[in-house]
């Protein structure tokens, strides 16, 4: 353990200030500074930095300490991590480092030479002539100086190996270059992922910098995507990374909610305007893995993609993963189209702040207003079809009084009596069968699943191999726990599984990949090891959260493949009965689904 002498040592190297700013606006008041409390909600300044005294204190909640602890509760990291980091933002070495699991796997090179490149891209944007053009657009974008810093907003050059050449200097390997997606090569050399694009750092929950995300800015060609990120390496899952949890968590912890956006502006605007628990994933739709990380900090989702027919299509689907996460979710739905950043850039922070908090709407009222955005009520085939949208809706919920009401609303929206619109839903429902579904839950994209395999479980299927292989104990226990759920495995790999729990673990207690493949035959053998081939390196962070999921997504996928024979039995019958009953039935199976 590192001695007291060597803790005062980096406490008293700490400038306080420099490491409270990130997370708090200070004001100097004589010889201290104050600013909003990181740790509860407050209207006037309570909390306190002293940079004499190395400390911070709030006079509201008692929340703060020397400069170890504040990291410790802004980052939710323990004592050793927290020492260790600021040993090392103060050039102090340790005689026994406390080292951080991410240390202990040796992974410290690889978040350097990030690091390293981050620098390399931000002092590229802000200190050099080539970066006036990226920075012109920013400004004009409305992110000032002081965004660019705290997010490390960068600049990649126009030149092909400018980066490869600063991480060549700096002694670093091309294949550690390769492996973290920085890199490539072909027959001309090494080469960079990224150049002539706006960088943004993509940190994990401890603030670690894992890969980047690149934005097209005063580029002509339209045929180019606007944003290009890293791709997935054994530090980066981008169906489990969101862009500024490292920083938003503290404020979702504070106000027990997060603000989901669709892109990184997105993510600055809000957050500059106040919203500082904002966050998004990383150019993909939401994944399970993604809202268990999030529940983790708060149990209330406020989902505000853009109002397009994908934004809806997306947040729609984003609703159905919080609920099997037992996330409570709310949306807001910006006016005229607008994103976030459009809406700051376009109204200011104040009018953006006033709208968001005065439009948070429920499932319900979200899936009426979406009803009526960006159609023309003058047309009557468009009414008829906005008509039967909404009746759509109104028949699938489960409470009379929220059908009158709607009912009700319909009426009034399109200047029609409520007599007239209660006829014309009770027409559709006797046309319309009705089903006691209330909610579609599609399946979630998958990370990293290889494009030849089609079956959406294979990726889920080889994260539970990686866990039976730690210990004899977590094996049995997934084992128990998956159930019937087994039959959601593609048939290979539901026998090698067999044979890890009923021959390999019945007779050893500790796993040998050599031993085990002795009990399986060739195709299987062949397979396992392809499996391993699949997974090697891929950092799984073996974490209750992360298992849950994938229980969660097995188990939706057995009674899914029950309910597709449902779904045939239901189209081959006349019986409208019998059809009832079987509907019945795949709504049972819905809820089994999400409760296990």
């Amino acid at each position: 353990m590192a001695t007291q002498e060597e803790i005062n040592r980096v406490i008293e190297s700490t400038d306080m200030v420099e490491l409270v700013s990130p997370y708090v606006k200070l004001t100097k008041q004589g010889k201290n500074y104050k600013g909003l409390c990181p740790f509860h909600n407050e209207d006037t300044p309570s909390f306190v930095v002293s940079q004499d005294k190395h400390l911070a204190h709030c006079f509201g909640c008692s929340k703060g300490g020397n400069p170890i602890q504040f990291l410790m509760d802004i980052k939710m990291i323990p004592f050793g991590e927290a020492l260790h980091e600021l040993a090392k933002k103060n050039g102090i070495e340790l005689k026994e480092e406390y080292r951080p699991k991410q240390q202990q796997q040796d992974n410290s090179i690889h978040y350097e030479m990030l690091s390293t490149a981050a620098k390399f891209y931000h002092q590229n944007l802000t200190m050099t002539k080539s970066g006036k053009e990226a920075l012109d657009y920013l400004y004009k974008r409305g992110i000032d100086d002081e965004t660019i810093k705290t997010f490390q907003i960068g600049l990649a050059p126009a030149a092909k190996d400018s980066l490869y050449k600063v991480l060549k200097e700096s002694n670093y390997l091309e294949l550690n270059m390769m492996d973290l997606g920085l890199v490539e090569h072909n027959d001309q050399g090494y080469y960079d992922i990224f150049s002539r694009r706006i960088t943004f750092p993509i940190c994990d929950e401890q603030g670690h910098i894992v890969g980047f995300s690149a934005r097209i800015f005063n580029n002509p060609d339209k045929t180019q995507p606007k944003y290009i990120n890293t791709r997935d390496t054994f530090l980066y899952h981008k169906g489990q990374i969101l862009y500024h949890l490292d920083l938003a968590k503290t404020e979702i912890l504070r106000k027990k909610r997060f603000i989901l956006h669709e892109g990184q502006m997105d993510v600055i605007a809000s957050t500059y305007a106040g919203l500082k628990e904002s966050i998004c994933t990383m150019g993909t739709a939401l994944t399970v893995e993604q809202a268990y990380v999030l529940k983790k900090y708060a149990d209330h989702a406020i989902i505000c993609y853009d109002g397009d027919k994908a934004g809806i299509a997306a947040s729609k689907k984003a609703i159905g993963i919080f609920k099997k996460a037992g996330i409570k979710t709310h949306l807001v739905l910006l006016p005229n189209g607008l994103d976030p950043d459009e809406y700051v850039h376009t109204y200011g922070e104040a009018e953006y702040i006033k709208y968001f908090e005065s439009h948070i709407l429920d499932e319900l009222e979200y899936n009426f207003e979406t009803a009526f955005l960006n159609v023309n009520l003058e047309d009557a085939l468009v009414v008829e079809t906005v008509k039967n949208t909404v009746f759509e809706q109104i028949q699938r919920m489960p409470s009379q009084t929220a059908k009158e009401k709607y009912l009700a609303l319909l009426a009034t929206r399109l200047q029609s009596s409520l007599q007239a619109i209660t006829i014309d839903y009770d027409a559709y429902t006797k046309v319309n069968l009705s089903t006691p579904i209330y909610d579609d839950f599609e399946d979630e994209p998958i990370h990293f699943i290889p494009e030849e395999l089609e079956k959406p479980s294979y990726d889920y299927e080889l994260r539970l191999f990686l866990y039976a292989r730690h210990s004899k104990e977590r094996a049995l226990q997934i084992d128990k726990k998956l159930g019937d759920s087994i039959g959601a495995f593609q048939p290979i790999n539901r026998e090698i599984w067999i044979a890890l729990i009923n021959q390999y673990y019945a007779t050893y207690e500790q796993f040998d990949d050599a031993v085990f493949c002795t009990m399986l035959n060739e195709e299987q053998k062949k397979v396992y090891l392809e499996n391993l081939d699949k997974v090697r390196g891929s950092n799984d962070p073996y974490t209750d959260s992360d298992l849950e999921c994938i229980f969660q997504k097995m188990h939706s996928m057995h009674f899914k493949a029950i309910n597709k024979d449902l779904s045939n039995v239901i189209l081959n019958s006349t019986d409208t009965e019998f059809k009832k009953k079987k509907l019945a039935e795949k709504f049972k199976n819905k809820k089994k689904s999400m409760l296990k």
